[in-house]
């Protein structure tokens, strides 16, 4: 049988630019709810949250919300992981055994119509 052989740097470059399309989709829907026709182009934030320390042509305003998202987003991602991790070692310790458990522990008193319901 023929190994697959994957080139590491060429994956990893791919998933930097998936993370990085996500995250401005990200930032972008949330700028467009608080400056809705105040808006920039997607390319300037793009530029703006990519080199911080630059000039920028967003506005003050502009760039406060971007940021604001940004750190959002990060927020959320790092819950993510924590309670990844956190299911992983309780399903490992025994203490549940489905992510179903987890999240009834994680949210006690909140059913999963619910939990559909947002997403």
């Amino acid at each position: 049988m023929e190994e697959c052989k994957i080139n590491h740097n060429a994956l990893y470059r791919l998933l930097e630019i998936k993370c990085e399309r996500e995250t401005l989709e990200y930032v972008l829907q949330g700028m467009k709810k608080v400056l809705g026709e105040d808006l920039p182009d997607a390319d300037q934030v793009q530029a703006y949250l990519m080199a911080l320390d630059k000039p920028t042509s967003l506005s003050l305003h502009q760039q406060m919300v971007a940021m604001d998202k940004l750190l959002e987003c990060a927020e959320v991602n790092f819950r993510t992981t924590c309670d990844m991790l956190r299911y992983r070692q309780m399903k490992r310790a025994g203490v549940v055994s489905s992510a179903e458990e987890f999240l009834q522990l994680l949210h006690p008193g909140e059913c999963e119509e619910e939990w559909n319901e947002e997403i």
